[in-house]
């Protein structure tokens, strides 16, 4: 068993943040934890120069000043090279920390910057990481270092995966700096982020225009007073739904205004395809009683007599 050191915590470089692969920041919990029991798992250190580096711990190191501490408990592994020190560290983690793909980017990047072949990432080091030995997925992996920081860090909270993100490879610096200020505000679900990049990359595309002039086109609606993100969502979407698909857009339109002039009964609804592929329409009918089911058709045989339903019928026929 390796011995345990006490090491001032300013005999440790804080700079050094080669294997500080997180981009969280110090969780409250590891906090409370400490100031009750301590730091119960030392650190991992190496010489680096006339201080230490840390090899894993970055979360304990950085807790500590913050709970009082003035010393921290440390394993002294050996002078090593970077690449090294990446290894033990993912070793260490290997089965506990679920990465987010673009922490997984930021790590390969690191074994790049220490002077690792693409072929060595790929055979050793992807796996470490559970990821398919694949030098497409190497590549994209490794073209994170593209993002900013604050991209980065928005695409991580929000756990978005590889095949959603990757999209922004193909747009220009200032198109991703746009998006980082539209996600920034609307804080989205990881769903919601494959959505609206998609529309907007496919607007863009149709248009020739760059994913930042399609971006710009949202600014009105970002600068709505009294909207908090979740409500700013929905009219956004729907602003760039209806620039992606003008026909289907004014279709559901179109419904939406003869449904209302049909004025059926709260518990009838009527059913269509969205994407208008069929014009087969269904009507349903939900009732507890004799007197809802009467109120609900005779609602419906207004709706006829007063030509709604044919209306609505009419645009459902036209169709294609």
């Amino acid at each position: 068993m390796k011995p345990i050191s006490e090491i001032a915590l300013t005999d440790i470089n804080p700079e050094d943040r080669l294997t500080d692969f997180s981009l969280d920041g110090c969780p409250e919990k590891l906090m409370d934890s400490i100031k009750v029991i301590g730091i119960r798992h030392p650190i991992s250190v190496c010489p680096n120069g006339n201080r230490y580096a840390i090899v894993s711990g970055h979360k304990r190191f950085q807790a500590a000043p913050r709970c009082g501490l003035t010393n921290i408990p440390a394993f002294i592994i050996p002078e090593i090279d970077d690449a090294s020190r990446l290894v033990i560290n993912l070793n260490e983690n290997f089965g506990q920390r679920h990465y987010s793909d673009i922490e997984k980017g930021i790590i390969l990047n690191k074994f790049k910057d220490a002077g690792v072949t693409d072929a060595t990432i790929i055979t050793e080091y992807m796996p470490l990481l559970e990821l398919e030995r694949s030098k497409k997925l190497a590549s994209d992996y490794l073209a994170v270092h593209q993002l900013g920081c604050g991209l980065q860090k928005l695409l991580h909270r929000a756990r978005v995966p590889l095949k959603t993100f990757r999209i922004f490879y193909n747009w220009d610096e200032e198109s991703r700096d746009s998006a980082e200020n539209l996600f920034s505000k609307l804080n989205p679900g990881v769903n919601k982020w494959r959505e609206l990049l998609e529309l907007i990359d496919e607007i863009a595309h149709r248009d020739g225009n760059s994913p930042a002039q399609v971006i710009t086109a949202t600014d009105k609606i970002l600068s709505t007073a009294d909207k908090t993100s979740p409500q700013m969502y929905d009219p956004i979407h729907q602003h760039l739904y209806n620039l992606r698909y003008p026909v289907l857009s004014d279709l559901k339109k179109q419904v939406a205004r003869a449904l209302d002039e049909m004025k059926l009964d709260d518990k009838t609804r009527l059913k269509f395809q969205e994407t208008f592929e069929s014009n087969e329409l269904k009507l349903e009918l939900k009732f507890h009683s004799e007197k809802e089911l009467s109120n609900q058709v005779e609602k419906i045989f207004q709706a006829l007599q007063s030509g709604s339903v044919e209306k609505l019928i009419r645009i459902f026929q036209n169709i294609g």
